[in-house]
């Protein structure tokens, strides 16, 4: 989806650095060991490199999105990010307490503190609000719903690699005999690779991944790997797993939760898209050479 005539561009150009200024700041202690000061002048480029690209795309994605939501005469309140925090903690798990705690794991390991997950909520709300008006429920989501929830599923594990050799150079290297979840967290530049590759539980009704995937993964038969698969970020290469039978269920008992969760997912779908689609339309000049390779 795009915003024409919104007017918003945004460009990360700077004014060339002030050497005083840097100096100061970087000279500026941000930790102490064993009685030595640990200057921001050397954890700065350390962190820009590590982490640099993925919290500019934040503030680019924050920017096009005031605009966005300006345009659209759309006012975000405190509750509304409020609301964003519940719905993040009964993602976890109905259990208020077991959610706060596992809230609190996801928060470690994505590196979310206070104020990068204020702005998530901030930036999940604004989306949200954005695309509301284009969720359409239907009879049919609904039972594709059911489906995805209660019918057959198969685990499988993914590699993906930016280019095709690479990608046949990993079947090779399976069919070698070497393991792949092995080869997935040493290869995958897919956010599974700390996991080796392992995906949660796939219907193949869900929308949510890839059609090429879906259809590839059942077409595997249980330990099969697949040939490289065209994949919106490289090529994907599957290992089926196991397969997860389906649950007979009457839609009539759990048609409201299958429509509040359809909803749901289609808000997902189209924030993932909008926010894809923003974050294409600036002109992002990198400055910083630390940031320039995370980028």
């Amino acid at each position: 989806m795009s915003w024409p005539g919104t007017g918003v561009a945004v460009s990360t150009q700077l004014p060339a650095q002030d050497p005083i200024i840097s100096t100061v700041i970087d000279a500026r202690p941000a930790a102490v060991v064993n009685g030595r000061i640990v200057g921001w002048g050397e954890l700065r480029p350390l962190l820009s490199e590590a982490a640099g690209a993925e919290v500019l795309r934040e503030v680019i994605l924050d920017r096009m999105l005031a605009g966005a939501v300006a345009e659209a005469e759309i006012t975000i309140t405190a509750n509304d990010v409020e609301a964003e925090r519940e719905l993040f903690y009964s993602t976890l798990s109905p259990d208020r307490d077991l959610a706060v705690r596992l809230a609190r794991e996801v928060r470690k390991r994505q590196g979310l503190g206070r104020e990068r997950l204020r702005r998530l909520l901030k930036r999940n709300a604004s989306l949200r609000a954005l695309v509301s008006g284009q969720v359409q429920v239907t009879d049919e989501t609904i039972r594709q719903m059911s489906q995805i929830i209660h019918g057959p599923k198969r685990q499988a594990r993914l590699i993906i690699l930016p280019t095709l050799a690479e990608a046949q150079a990993a079947v090779r290297r399976v069919e070698a005999g070497e393991f792949f979840g092995d080869l997935a967290v040493e290869l995958s530049i897919d956010s599974s690779a700390p996991r080796g590759g392992l995906l949660e539980p796939i219907s193949i009704a869900d929308p949510s991944y890839p059609e090429a995937l879906r259809q590839t993964l059942w077409s595997l038969g249980k330990g099969d790997v697949s040939n490289p698969v065209l994949m919106e970020q490289g090529y994907g290469v599957l290992m089926l797993l196991s397969e997860i039978p389906g649950q007979d269920v009457d839609l009539k008992e759990v048609r409201v939760e299958m429509e509040r969760l359809a909803r749901l997912q289609q808000q997902r779908i189209l924030m993932d898209r909008l926010a894809r689609k923003l974050l294409t339309k600036p002109s992002v000049i990198i400055i910083d050479q630390a940031i320039k390779a995370s980028w």
